[in-house]
């Protein structure tokens, strides 16, 4: 080959190296966008604190969501594709490695690298504040749905794993997000071999909620239906458990037909989201649509879900044993300005058994922040257009951040790829030396490639040494020829002595 030693040196000496932390689905959007599109050679490393890769994909979604859960295989193609190197773009990944610590310090990283992207996801739970929040039976739902997921920071917590679940009939789950939505349906179908054993929940977390006898999950919000936070798809997976005897229930105080404005319901979404619950809300046999007649008509209630509104928790009662048995709460309304107002003397008390808190997740900084000037919003990075910002309001260089670090815990797996593609973007071709590494790499380009063509040899000589000599032709004829040559040459030196001598005798 011509220049294939020159060429890989110049790769290694050229690439853009990106460092980017975390391996959820922005992390990996993020390293996806960049080995796809990056006109300039570039190694990009994905570090993980954990030993596996995929974060929230992994480990907050719902186990029979597989189809969600797709993201992962892009993700294993990717790393397919460039884990050897390709066309000058080569991908790494390094788990069990926690940036930002004494292992490696984010500084380090900053200064070894030409972009380090900081995409490690919203690591913990926003809390109630209230009286009673740390009593046993009440968890956060990132941890709940982290130790049934397999989480290996939670998959033998002894907070789920020693809990006594023969007690739990009663829970009530505070938020009306998808996550709510999605641990109802686990809690509730809890029983059932045959949505559960073809997933990958874990085993250790099912067998321990098999064993609690769930009659009720009260979801409670402190606004109104309107305010909703869960998408259609997940409401829609909830109803439809009415086939296994679990039926869904709202209050008529807050959902009836005439409690929406025609504008309200010319948002097509909502308005299909009305139209679900009215139908099934209703009896069976007087549905008018097909759509929520589909499985038959459902068995026996047995066990139910409602969705509750406008309360807010004051305060969690224990027994004596420090174990949760009541939540008391207080109703609220809604002003004018759409701002929450609890009400005086309506106090109210629910019995629970289990409480679990789903008020969204919470980004938190890194140890290093402070001292790289990094702004802090409470909950998130402060970012433009995926630079993180300084105290000073001013881009920190060859530092991005991507995913729910930027943008908070907010938005499907779809919304996070779309951020990460615009954080890729912002890196792709913003090298200083990127317009001179791209001209050289086209220079390379257009030079031969493959092995030198042949030279066609001239001269006697040089057509037999090309013959018998030259690479694969390469032979022990020459030797022959040679014994030949001697031979011949002897032979002929000898008739020509002889015949001298037989000239010479004549004369005699």
């Amino acid at each position: 080959m011509i220049i294939d030693g020159l060429s890989l040196k110049f790769v290694r000496w050229a690439s853009r190296r990106i460092s980017i932390i975390g391996s959820g689905p922005s992390g990996f959007y993020t390293a996806y966008r960049l080995l796809n599109k990056s006109p300039e050679p570039i190694h990009v490393t994905i570090w993980e604190k954990l030993p596996i890769p995929y974060g929230l994909s992994r480990y907050g979604v719902a186990p029979d969501h597989p189809e969600v859960k797709n993201c992962e295989d892009t993700f294993s193609e990717c790393a397919e594709t460039f884990g050897e190197g390709r066309d000058g773009r080569k991908f790494s990944f390094v788990g069990g490695v926690r940036v930002g610590s004494d292992e490696l310090p984010l500084q380090q990283l900053l200064k070894q690298e030409d972009a380090v992207i900081l995409a490690y996801g919203c690591q913990s739970s926003r809390a109630l504040n209230i009286p009673g929040e740390d009593a046993s039976g009440v968890f956060s739902s990132r941890d709940f749905v982290n130790w049934y997921n397999g989480h290996p920071d939670f998959a033998n917590d002894k907070r789920f794993t020693d809990f006594d679940w023969s007690q739990v009939r009663r829970v009530g789950i505070i938020g009306h997000g998808n996550v709510a939505l999605d641990i109802t349906r686990v809690l509730m179908t809890n029983r059932l071999d045959d949505i559960w054993h073809p997933t990958d929940i874990s085993k250790l977390a099912i067998d321990k909620l098999k064993q609690a006898p769930i009659q009720q999950v009260k979801m409670i919000a402190r606004r109104d239906f309107l305010h909703s936070k869960f998408t259609n798809r997940e409401l829609r997976e909830l109803w439809e458990i009415e086939r296994f005897g679990v039926r869904g229930k709202i209050n008529a105080k807050y959902f009836h037909p005439g409690l929406f404005t025609d504008a309200q319901l010319k948002d097509r979404p909502f308005k299909r989201r009305v139209e679900m619950c009215q139908e099934y809300l209703t009896p069976f046999d007087q549905r008018t649509k097909k759509n929520y007649k589909k499985h038959g008509p459902p068995p026996v209630e047995h066990s139910h879900w409602e969705l509750d509104y406008l309360k807010t928790p004051l305060e969690i009662k224990t027994n004596d044993q420090g174990r949760i048995e009541s939540l008391q709460l207080c109703e609220n309304e809604l002003t004018s300005e759409n701002r929450v107002k609890q009400l005086p003397n309506s106090e109210l008390n629910y019995k629970i058994d289990l409480l679990i808190t789903s008020l969204g997740y919470k980004g938190q900084p890194m140890p290093e922040f402070k001292q790289l000037a990094v702004k802090w919003l409470g909950n998130r990075i402060a970012s433009d257009r995926g630079r993180v910002l300084s105290t000073q309001d001013k881009p920190i260089q060859r530092l991005y951040a991507a995913g729910w670090i930027s943008k908070g815990s907010q938005g499907v797996i779809a919304a996070t790829m779309q951020d990460s593609f615009d954080v890729a973007d912002q890196n792709i071709g913003s090298a200083p030396n990127a317009k001179r590494i791209g001209n050289v790499v086209q220079f390379y380009k257009s030079l031969p490639q493959g092995p030198a063509p042949a030279v066609k040899p001239t001269g006697l000589i040089a057509r037999y040494k090309a013959r018998y000599f030259d690479g694969e032709n390469a032979s022990g004829k020459p030797l022959w020829h040679l014994a030949l040559s001697i031979l011949v040459m002897g032979y002929s030196l000898e008739y020509y002595f002889h015949l001298r001598h037989s000239k010479n005798g004549e004369h005699h």
